[in-house]
């Protein structure tokens, strides 16, 4: 993934089911060439997980850390998002361990669905997944991201565009 504008690109949706290790196998487009795949595993909200690159999660971390440095709040959050994460690799035939326990809290037992959410994975159960009601909605909110100006929204225009 190095090299990329994004660390990752993650698209479509996947239903898959764990082995008896707990393991998962990443869709081989998910992953990186060079077989050295690492994701942060974090809590979501509504039933979920992420998985993010670890490059993306190192961002965020270093926002993160000069906010962090006189403000308790943002340092309890870091905390509990510490405690709660988890690093999973890819072995060799792409395969990854996810956490049985975290899993358990989201309501996977044996099947999970895997979303590409474009910038990460999002991990529920199958009964958890849901296409929005009012697409549009979505839309609207990414048609603000393409209206700023960063450079992720000139990526975005593009590839809305096509």
């Amino acid at each position: 993934m190095a090299g990329n504008l994004f660390p990752a690109l993650f698209v479509g949706n996947y239903d898959h089911a764990l082995d008896a290790q707990g393991r998962v196998c990443l869709p081989s487009d998910w992953r990186d060439k060079d077989g050295e795949t690492e994701l942060i595993m974090i809590p979501a909200r509504s039933n979920a997980l992420l998985l993010l690159p670890i490059a993306t999660f190192m961002e965020f971390c270093g926002k993160a850390a000069k906010l962090a440095i006189a403000n308790p709040k943002i340092q309890m959050a870091l905390a509990y998002l510490g405690s709660e994460s988890r690093r999973c690799r890819c072995d060799k035939q792409g395969r990854i361990a996810l956490d049985k326990e975290k899993l358990a809290s989201i309501g996977v037992d044996r099947k999970l669905k895997m979303i590409g959410a474009i910038t990460h994975i999002r991990i529920c159960s199958p009964e958890n997944w849901q296409h929005p009601e009012n697409p549009d909605d979505c839309l609207n909110e990414i048609q603000q991201v393409c209206e700023s100006n960063d450079d992720f929204a000139g990526l975005l225009r593009g590839v809305l565009e096509k």
